[in-house]
């Protein structure tokens, strides 16, 4: 579980999060959604460890995130699994050198380990024989499949997602929602992403959370989104399906 408890974090002096708490539980896909510029990719910065709260605490486990001394972060970040919005795949390195990667970094497995580890988990996202091809040689689609094989590969407690759909037709989209949401569920993961997609919020939206303007307003599941009785939620709610009805529509 990770607890967020009274989080604020400013910059040059303009408070971007105010008085932020909440959980993220084992075995649930919990989305952060907002507005541009409302907060939400500051604040999984904050929990990976890529800012540092202004106050507050991020508690893994009931650790102090941000007490541990740079090695035990260092560590602990074999715990953590990335899905970057773009998929962050190096354009130099074959899919399997790639998956790869954070095995060579986070443990001192011999190359036949890693090789094992590295085609299970190409196996679990449904790719096979793609290990020597390039990022510029599989779709969109697949490129983030990769992207989840190496986010998976050190067998994380915690998986963070950066606008996991961005750049993707709605029915990758959910290919790759339900993916994540099945892989959450096997291994029991803490899955926090952060997206503006509302299908996701719809699909696998077990946790939600809403931040406007700095300030977590709302919390629920995607079961009770369309019942709040919280305006800037709903404001937020009918102009994306609004937006995504018109697409359609064209």
């Amino acid at each position: 579980m990770i607890e967020v408890k009274g989080l604020y974090k400013e910059f040059d002096g303009k408070m971007v999060l105010e008085d932020i708490n909440i959980k993220f539980q084992p075995g649930e896909c919990s989305l952060i959604i907002g507005a541009s510029g409302s907060g939400k990719t500051v604040l999984l910065k904050n929990l990976v460890g890529l800012y540092e709260p202004t106050s507050g605490e991020i508690l893994y486990g009931g650790s102090n995130f941000n007490n541990m001394k740079m090695e035990e972060k260092k560590q602990f970040r074999r715990e953590m699994g990335m899905l970057f919005q773009e998929s962050a795949l190096f354009d130099f390195a074959t899919v399997q050198e790639n998956v790869m990667f954070p095995l060579d970094f986070f443990t001192d497995w011999s190359f036949e380990q890693k090789l094992e580890r590295v085609n299970f988990c190409l196996r679990r996202v449904n790719l096979e024989n793609v290990n020597n091809l390039y990022p510029n040689q599989i779709s969109g689609g697949m490129q983030k499949r990769v992207g989840i094989a190496r986010a998976i590969a050190t067998n994380p407690k915690y998986l963070f997602c950066d606008e996991p759909n961005s750049g993707l037709d709605p029915t990758t989209s959910i290919v790759i929602d339900r993916l994540i949401q099945e892989i959450t569920r096997e291994y029991k993961i803490t899955t926090v992403i952060n997206t503006h997609d509302m299908n996701s919020v719809m699909e696998i939206g077990d946790h939600i959370g809403f931040i406007h303007k700095g300030r977590l307003v709302w919390e629920g599941n995607n079961k009770e989104i369309m019942d709040s009785d919280c305006q800037p939620l709903n404001d937020f709610v009918f102009a994306n399906n609004l937006a995504r009805q018109l697409k359609k529509n064209k």
